[in-house]
């Protein structure tokens, strides 16, 4: 029992630790001087069941999530998140961050329901540990449900 909660933390860790570097699922990086903000929007029906709830996310075709992990000088730290979406009719979401702590990253994630072909502008602002400065980073993203 322990081995398998071991293993699906390691693969929790893994699979969040790929999502903001990989070059699929609408994924962007912001870079502020020496702060990176990397930041992805995606589905949660794609993450691993254990991994899902591992981190206490709901799987579902119409929900989405978005990750942001902030670095600076390559190393992560913790920051104030937050953040809004619209999609293209002007209906706001409202988007509330968790922040998982795993090593010497930290990740900041929220979910969010989606509809089919539904596009939603993102605005999330990031204040990072031992800074005044807020920055703004924005990106767009198409679900899909069917």
């Amino acid at each position: 029992m322990v081995l398998s909660r071991l293993i699906v933390r390691f693969l929790g860790v893994a699979i969040l630790i790929a999502l903001p570097f990989s070059g699929s699922n609408a994924e962007n990086l912001t870079k502020f001087g020496d702060y990176v903000i990397h930041h992805t929007a995606l589905p949660t029906d794609i993450l691993l069941p254990e991994v899902a709830r591992a981190y206490k996310i709901k799987r579902s075709k119409d929900r989405g999530m978005i990750n942001v992990v902030v670095q600076h000088k390559g190393k992560g730290v913790g920051a104030k998140v937050t953040g809004t979406g619209s999609n293209l009719s002007g209906q706001l979401k409202h988007l509330q961050f968790n922040e998982i702590k795993e090593d010497e990253v930290t990740y900041y994630i929220s979910t969010f329901r989606v509809t089919n072909k539904e596009v939603i502008n993102f605005k999330v602002n990031v204040q990072p540990e031992g800074s005044s400065a807020t920055h703004t980073v924005k990106l767009r993203k198409e679900f899909f449900t069917h």
